[in-house]
């Protein structure tokens, strides 16, 4: 019997009885059905857990590298300003001038090394998201199946 009839056998009239033992051939079809049941609800499980994973493991990579691409895209800009800045510095007419020029371009180069550091700290930070995720996954792998018998039914059509 599938699970809907089985369902629709809770809406019959019945009485309780003594308990009654089940016959061995019968038990043995039972547990064969109850593990194969079993078998299909972990697949079913491991697949939606699989498909979710894939999901999040791909917003993670997409926010990863837009954060990446921002993050180059100013390393960038900076690697452009302080260039400008050493050429105007180097075109400077007075020497004071080019000292104040080369302060700047100093500046600038504190900030793009900041920018570095702030570039590998995302990095290591994607990567521990992205092993968090791993572990959850993991966690959720590691899945248990609890079977209690808790009535048996027997039943006369008259």
């Amino acid at each position: 019997m599938d699970q809907a009839q089985c369902r629709r056998l809770f809406d019959l009239p019945a009485e309780a009885g003594a308990p009654r033992r089940v016959p061995n051939a019968v038990a043995a079809e039972l547990e064969h059905a109850l593990t194969a049941h079993r078998q299909t609800l972990l697949a079913e499980m491991t697949a939606r857990d699989g498909r979710s994973f894939d999901v999040e493991m791909d917003k993670l990579d997409r926010w990863a590298e837009d954060r990446r691409d921002s993050l180059k895209a100013e390393l960038a800009d900076m690697d452009e300003a302080l260039k400008e800045a050493k050429k105007q510095a180097r075109f400077a007419p007075t020497l004071p001038e080019k000292l104040e020029r080369q302060r700047a371009a100093r500046k600038l180069e504190e900030k793009r090394e900041e920018a570095w550091r702030a570039y590998d700290e995302a990095s290591r930070d994607i990567d521990r998201q992205k092993d968090e995720l791993l572990d959850e996954i993991g966690r959720r792998l590691e899945q248990s199946v609890e079977q209690t018998p808790l009535f048996t039914m027997r039943w006369r059509i008259t």
